[in-house]
This record gives C-alpha cells, structure tokens and sequence, in this order.
C-alpha cells in the first residue's frame, strides 16, 4: 500500500504539473494576437489556429488527467510503438518550425539526407535508452534537445545572420557572455516548437515505467548501436559518400542548404567537416620549392622602418552608405574618417565572416592564413592556434618592439588568453584591466579604449622599444535594441525607407562614436614626434535584418557567390604621423592587408608576407567566399576550371605547413630573424 500511495502522489504532481504548462501556453497564446492575425482580442477566433489550439490543449488535458490503466503488457507495446515514432515526431516538429522560415519542401529534400537525418535521430534515441533504460526521459530528453537546438538556431541566425554550426560548441561559453544584449521575438513557429515539445514530453510522461532490455538483451543492442554508429561515422566523415550525392558544407551562412538538406543534418554536416585534409599533392619539398624565392626577406638586414604601430580591429565596422545601393542618413556618421587625405592609405577590405566570430578575421590578419582552407564552421582560434605559432606578432617581437594587446572584453573569449601569448603578445589587457571605463550600451567604449592606447604609449616611451599595440574594440557588438542604447547618440536618422530602421540607426550612431574615438587617436599623435602609424578596419558586417540587405543588394531571391560577397566588405584606413603617399585601394581582403600595407610603408615584411604581396597583385581578394582576380574574374575556392587553381593550391600548401608542419615548419620562410 505505502508504494502504491507514493506512486499515486508522483501521479498526481505529474498530472497538477501538465494541466499547469497547459493552461499556461494557451494563455500565452491569447495574449499574442500576432499568432492568430495581430487584430487583437477580437480576431481570436476568426483563425484555424485557435481551434488547433483549443483541440490539442483539451487532448492533451484529457491525457494528462486520465489515469493510465493499460495492462503492463500494452503499456510495454505501446511505449516501444512510442520509442519506434519518435524520431519521426522530433524531425516533423522541428521542420514546421524551419519550414516555413527557410523555404523547406520535405519532398524537395535530398533522400539521402534525410535517410542519415532519421539514421541519426535513431542513433540518439536508442542510445538515450541504453543509458536510462526508459523510454519517457530518452524521448522527452531526445525532442527537448532538438527543439533547444532548432530555437536557438533561429534567434542566432536573427542575431547574427550565420548558422549555428558544430564550430559554435567551441564558442558557447562567449556566446552565453554577450546572450543578455538581445532582445528575443518568440514567433509562432518559436512558440508551436515550444507547445510540440511540452505535447511530447507529456505523452511521454503518461507511460508507466517498464524495462525496456534485459541487461544480456541491452549488451547485444548496445553492440548493434555501435556498429552502426560506427558506419554512420565512417561513411559521413571518412568516405566521400556525401560529396557524391551532392551533400557539401560550404561557406559561412549554413541556413542557404536547409532547403536541400534540412536544418539538423545541415548542422551535423559543419561537424563532419572540422578536420584539416591534407591538401591534394601537399608534400614539404613542394613548400620549400614554393617558399625558395622568398627565403632572404625576413634576414636580418632586409631594411625596414620601426615606427609605433597601432591596431584597432573595430567590432562591427562597416560604412552601410557603400554597400550595394547604401543607406541614406541625416548626416555622415563617418566625417572625420573621410575627411583624412593626408598621409592616409585607405579601401576596402572582404573578411571571411559576416555578423560573428571574430578571431576568424583576427586569425586572418594576424597570420596571413585565409579562412578559406580551412572548415566552414571552424574558428581559427579555437583549432589552429595549438602552440607557439609564426604571426604578425612573434615578428614585430623580433624586431624589437614590444607587443602588447587589449581588448576591453572577457579575457577568456575565444580563448584570447591562451592564443594571444602564442602567437607571441608580450602583455594582454582584458576587461577587467579597464579599472574606470566609460560604458556605451553595456560595451566599454571605443573611447575609453584609445585613452587607455595612448596611456600605454606614454609609459612605452620610458623603454628603448618601439610599441607594437594591437586592440579589439567591443563597442559595436551586435544586440541593436532600442532598450539598449545608454550613453549613445542617436541623432544621426536612417532616411531609406524599407530597411530595419532600429538596427540601421543604432548601428549607424555607434559608428559615429567610432569616428569619433578615431578623431581622438589621431590628433593625439599628430602632435607625438616619435613616428606613428595607426590602422584601424573592421571585422566584419553587422546583421542588420534580411530586408536591410534585399533593399541595399536590389536582390530578394538567394545571391549568387559573388554577390553575396558584399556581405562581406569592411572599410579600413590607415594614418601615419609623418610623410607617407596617399592611395586609395579599391578591395583587398584581411589576409593581405598588413602585406599590403607593410610594403608601402616599410615595415617588417617576413617571407611569407613578401609571397602574400605577390599573390594579391594576382588575386586582390581572397575569403571563404571565393576570391576576385586582378582581370576582375570571380572564382570560388574549389573551381578547378579557374586559371588560378594551381596558384591557389600553392597558397594552401603553405598555409598548411604553417599551421601543421609543427618540426617541419618552414621556419626561414614564417618568423623575421632575431
């Protein structure tokens, strides 16, 4: 009797627990007339959806408060039959809530992906039941987890514009430091995955606990599990199979595939592709045959200048009035940057990354290497930063300067703290070495960033080294709310019509302040007599809202490669202190750009950046995304039809050694000799 009273209280809490969430969501519902017409109150039933509601909910009460009186064996039966459908029920509901959003047509679908989705979902399941033994917590643990998946997807891709891919797992603990600064839109297809899932999990609930295996039948099972993940395994990440039937994960924006593959098997593709093939007819001799040319330039000797050099990689820096058909503003949210024409190399710049993940285009710019050899989902200081590595840094550091970085942030994003060092920083500031700062929105601003440069100058002065000072700004993060723009001004009003007016006038005044923390920095020193040069650029587009980049790129229907590739562009400028020529460079991308700039301006130059000069007089722009000849030709990275195939492979071959050769790293040819 006592275990039947227990059990009967469990009941009873489960039963109080169901109604609860029940009632809630249809309450939830009526107070969110946007789902069933946005008319308010009176409009609610005067749309299907109500009564799907009303009849799903009474369901689901009626199941919820009826006790289960199934024999023991129908119970089993029925709970094995409930095992056996779900995966089934956990694809279908997250497809309703992908489907309509990303233009997904099940029977469009490629077969073979989703044969491996449903494989998949199958594998997660059983394995679920193999390690609880119950068929309630592996289905409603299995629907949860995918529908938390499904729903955080469609928020980041709000945020930021990209995909989540598996690279991202590498990023959640800075993607949970900066999930406060957005505002979240629960959508009907948001709160439909939401009331799928409670509907699972209850159901669920209402079996009555049974063994599902034996513990010889489980070890048999388990043995069977293995195999065929094993195969699943094999075939996806260690055979070809999937690029044979047309099944590849390219590129940064993953949602474009969904169409063809689905959200879930898109995302499990990024995670198949995380390893570094080695490059087709790779071997260190050919990189030394490659490199050969380029031996002497980092020797001792080869003359250069050693002026303080200071960057800002500027969050989010992009001039939205130059690309495709640009916006129109009240004002210039840019003036003292254009106004600058003395001493002053300006351009554009293509990143590999568009809304997120900013050590992509840090990685890029700090070691010559291009995103675009490496997996589409990948962040560069995450898998390709293992060890002392031949940078920018380690460079200037042998020529004599000190090397220091800040970036008013987390320390530990992406893990700056550890990467930072190896690539050969003397001194890291972080967020909490800002002890007074100046705050826009919940950012540490630009401004505060520049005093605290100048500061770190000052007391450079006292050594006999020049100063190498690389910054990361953070003002400019993404989250543009109108609930979120303390200390900003935003005077500066977005005059085009048809775009996300709120992220468009946030973004375009935090540009202003940009400008105006610049304007700081560069009258600063233009009254230092030690020689300057100051570059700032930024790392990567704002996501500002499809309709904002169907208005600016003229184009509604899916872009092709190379337009898509004004996504992709960012300004950059540099200034100097003293006599330089003045050159405007029309586009370049962030893997050249200290190349670029290093050649006109004299500064160290290792071998690797002498080739990288070279290649760009070919090549200009070279991203993920493809890369512009200099005849003007566009190209993605895998057209073997290009005339430039071969010239690109050698660039691949010794990004590869860079990155991999570990002992047989062409050190002559990557580091500036002490």
């Amino acid at each position: 009797m006592p275990k039947v009273e227990a059990r009967s209280k469990k009941d009873v809490a489960v039963s109080f627990l169901g109604v609860s969430v029940i009632v809630f969501l249809l309450i939830w519902y009526c107070l969110h007339p946007e789902y069933y017409g946005g008319e308010g109150l009176g409009a609610l039933f005067s749309h299907a959806r109500t009564y799907v509601m009303i009849l799903g909910a009474s369901a689901l009460l009626a199941v919820v408060l009826l006790p289960n009186r199934l024999s023991d064996q129908m119970n089993r039966k029925l709970g094995l039959i409930w095992l056996f459908l779900s995966p089934f029920v956990i694809y279908f509901s997250l497809l309703y809530l992908n489907a309509v959003k990303f233009s997904i047509h099940f029977t469009k679908l490629n077969k073979i992906a989703v044969l491996f989705t449903f494989w998949f979902l199958y594998l997660v399941v059983l394995f679920l039941v193999l390690l609880t033994g119950s068929v309630r917590v592996s289905v409603s643990v299995a629907q949860t987890a995918v529908a938390v998946l499904g729903i955080v997807n469609c928020f980041v891709i709000g945020f930021r514009g990209m995909a989540l891919s598996a690279g991202d797992l590498f990023s959640l603990k800075t993607a949970l430091t900066v999930a406060s600064s957005y505002e979240y839109e629960i959508d009907w297809y948001v709160f439909a995955e939401v009331c799928l899932t409670m509907a699972v999990c209850l159901l669920s609930c209402k079996l009555r606990r049974f063994r599902v295996f034996s513990w010889r039948i489980r070890m048999a099972v388990f043995g069977v599990w293995l195999v065929l993940a094993g195969t699943f395994y094999h075939i996806c990440c260690r055979t070809d199979f999937l690029e044979q039937h047309d099944i590849r994960s390219e590129g940064f924006t993953h949602q474009l595939r969904y169409k063809e593959y689905d959200m879930l098997f898109t995302t499990l593709c990024t995670g198949f592709y995380l390893a570094v093939d080695k490059p087709e007819g790779y071997s260190v001799q050919k990189v030394y045959e490659i490199a050969e040319p380029y031996m002497d330039a980092g020797q001792e000797g080869s003359g250069y200048e050693t002026p303080n050099v200071i960057v800002l990689m500027n969050e989010s820096f992009a001039d939205y009035t130059q690309i495709g058909q640009g916006l129109e503003l009240s004002e210039d949210c840019m003036p003292f940057i254009r106004s600058l024409t003395e001493n002053t190399i300006r351009g554009n710049a293509y990143a590999s990354i568009f809304g997120g993940n900013t050590p992509n285009s840090e990685y890029e710019f700090l070691t010559g290497n291009t995103m675009g050899f490496l997996p589409p989902s990948s962040v560069g200081f995450h898998l390709f930063v293992r060890g002392e590595m031949p940078s920018l840094v380690s460079e200037y550091k042998a020529a004599g300067y000190r090397t220091l970085a800040m970036h008013p942030y987390r320390g530990t994003n992406y893990r700056r703290n550890i990467v930072y060092p190896q690539l050969g920083f003397d001194t890291y500031y972080a967020r909490v070495d800002f002890p007074h700062p100046y705050y826009i929105r919940k950012y540490i601003s630009d401004q505060t960033l520049v005093e605290r440069i100048i500061e770190e100058y000052e007391k450079n002065r006292e050594s006999d080294k020049p100063l190498f000072s690389y910054n990361v700004t953070v003002q400019n993060h993404g989250g543009y709310v109108k609930s979120n723009v303390k200390n900003l001004d935003t005077s500066i009003r977005v005059l085009t019509s048809g775009v996300n007016k709120t992220r468009t006038q946030i973004h375009t005044n935090l540009i202003k302040a940009s400008d105006d923390a610049f304007r700081y920095l560069v009258e600063y020193f233009s009254e230092q007599e030690e020689p300057t040069v100051i570059l700032m650029f930024g790392d990567h587009q704002a996501n500002l809202g499809e309709n904002t980049y169907e208005y600016l790129i003229g184009k509604e229907e899916e872009l092709t490669d190379e337009e898509q590739m004004e996504k992709y562009k960012v300004p950059f400028i540099a200034w100097a202190n003293y006599e330089i020529e003045e050159e405007t460079i029309e586009r370049t991308s962030l893997n050249y750009l200290y190349s670029i700039l290093a050649e006109r301006l004299h500064l160290p130059m290792t071998g690797y950046q002498k080739y990288l000069l070279d290649l760009s007089r070919e090549i200009p722009v070279l991203t993920a995304g493809g890369y512009w000849t200099a005849d003007g030709d566009f190209y993605t990275l895998d057209d073997k039809a290009s005339p430039y195939f071969e010239k690109i492979n050698e660039y691949n071959f010794l990004e590869y050694n860079h990155i991999f050769g570990k002992e047989k790293r062409c050190m002559e040819f990557f580091a500036l000799s002490q």
